[in-house]
């Protein structure tokens, strides 16, 4: 594969770049879209054929919730790599990766990789081996995970810019590529068969929240309010 490809931009344009109102993408390397589904505790919601169903029961699923509510609704399609089949997951305008254990359930006895568009631009790459995080960036020069460094030769060669930090979704999807083999086209999401589920993003375990604020006069006050849920466990 030629890793400095021209085809690459494709996602920015994709549908007059409607993914880049907020996007996660996600391949997992071996499992099919029901297994995939299943792993992340997605409740199933059937199947939609092309890009524009799956889209238009996304807006439907969106307008019942506000946003960034307490669900995320994720298409799960099968696409063919070099040497593998994976599953290749898209969310729109959800983030199953950042917000859950998804990632970690998925990827357990495989490989995974996600990369994400939040709506304010932020973005994030992340690769996962056997449930764990081995490296995860929103650019080159701040990396974490187990293996931070791993990647970097991989990152230089795909048109990562480390001397300024700068990288944009071409980047992404070139890197995505070279660690799965598989050629991701618009193709591929404009007639997949999207095998559809509801995750709940999990509350946080939270124990009181504190209350300190001073007025304009100067008098303090400062109030800590028990969870009442927390207390009686």
């Amino acid at each position: 594969m030629n890793i400095e490809s021209s085809d690459r931009s494709w996602l920015r344009d994709f549908h007059g770049g409607y993914l880049l109102e907020g996007y996660t993408l996600t391949l997992v390397r071996g499992l099919s879209p029901q297994e995939f589904l299943d792993r992340i505790g997605a409740d199933p919601t059937g199947d939609f054929t092309g890009f524009k169903a799956f889209a238009a029961r996304d807006r439907e699923f969106q307008g019942d919730q506000t946003d960034w509510g307490d669900f995320m609704f994720v298409g799960a399609t099968h696409v063919r790599g070099k040497d593998a089949d994976w599953v290749l997951a898209l969310e729109i305008n959800g983030g199953i990766e950042i917000q859950t254990d998804g990632m970690k359930n998925a990827t357990r006895g495989t490989r995974g990789v996600s990369h994400f568009r939040s709506p304010n631009a932020m973005t994030l790459f992340s690769w996962w081996e056997d449930g764990e995080l081995r490296t995860r960036f929103e650019g080159p020069l701040h990396r974490d995970g187990t293996t931070p460094d791993e990647l970097v030769d991989l990152m230089h060669q795909v048109g990562f810019d480390f001397e300024d930090g700068g990288c944009g979704l071409e980047e992404y999807v070139a890197l995505a590529e070279e660690l799965t083999g598989v050629h991701v086209t618009p193709g591929m999401l404009e007639n997949g068969t999207y095998s559809t589920g509801i995750v709940e993003v999990p509350t946080e375990d939270w124990t009181r929240v504190i209350v300190d604020v001073t007025d304009a006069h100067g008098t303090s006050t400062y109030v800590e309010i028990p969870n009442p849920s927390h207390d009686q466990r």
